[in-house]
């Protein structure tokens, strides 16, 4: 009996962790930006060692570019690796690894990974625009997780209650949302100063990443015209 009360308390805590989503999240952007920014001021995109490998000229070199055997090793691959070991450990749900160590390598790994999406779909181009469309998307999907989890808790409920004969939705017969988003509301209130420092800290480098590369405007500009639809969804949805 103790055994299986231990196995059931370490299974509601596995559960409940709410930090894990958050780690994942910073790891993740925090990552992209960092190897984005450290591949502009290396010069890898397009330098001598990975245009020599690819014309079988390079076998072996360590430096901007990692060369071995004449394979260009692109970081995607070293995400897909963090990836995957993330996955092995959270479906194992091993002991070698504290769960929060594990998001970090899956957010890292992720980073990676995604810094290199436009490259991969493109054939070829690091400074593809798909990357920043496809980032900026997922990061959106990250922030509306840690941020209104409550909100989309309680709109995927009354979807499963809607019935289309009725003309008049239930929903608004249930203070289920009003509670919700008053508890959103103190936790945000809670993790206020974090909140403005991470967020500052994104549109910093975010800012210096345009200054590099002006396209990513186009896509930065977009990405805030979702969020803010997104955004005024959540108001209409309280009022």
């Amino acid at each position: 009996m103790l055994i299986t009360a231990q196995k059931n308390n370490k299974e509601e805590n596995y559960e409940k962790d709410g930090r894990i989503p958050f780690i994942i999240s910073s790891s993740y952007l925090l990552t992209f930006l960092f190897i984005r920014l450290a591949v502009m001021i290396a010069g890898s995109a397009g330098s001598a060692a990975s245009t020599a490998a690819k014309t079988g000229d390079l076998q072996f070199y360590i430096g901007s570019n990692i060369i071995l055997f004449g394979y260009h090793i692109h970081h995607l691959y070293i995400g897909i690796f963090l990836i995957a070991l993330a996955g092995w450990f959270s479906i194992t749900r091993t002991e070698f690894i504290d769960r929060r160590d594990n998001a970090l390598i899956y957010g890292i790994g992720l980073g990676l990974f995604m810094d290199e999406i436009g490259l991969l779909l493109s054939g070829g181009d690091y400074w593809h625009s798909t990357t920043y469309l496809l980032s900026l998307l997922l990061g959106g999907i990250f922030l509306n997780i840690i941020f209104f989890p409550d909100f989309w808790k309680d709109l995927r409920s009354h979807l499963g209650e809607f019935n289309p004969k009725n003309k008049i939705l239930r929903h608004y017969k249930s203070s289920a949302l009003i509670s919700g988003v008053d508890k959103l509301a103190d936790e945000a209130d809670k993790t206020g100063k974090v909140t403005l420092v991470f967020s500052g800290l994104i549109y910093i480098i975010v800012g210096m990443l345009i200054i590099s590369n002006p396209e990513l405007v186009y896509y930065w500009v977009a990405g805030g015209f979702f969020l803010q639809g997104l955004t005024k969804f959540v108001e209409a949805w309280k009022a």
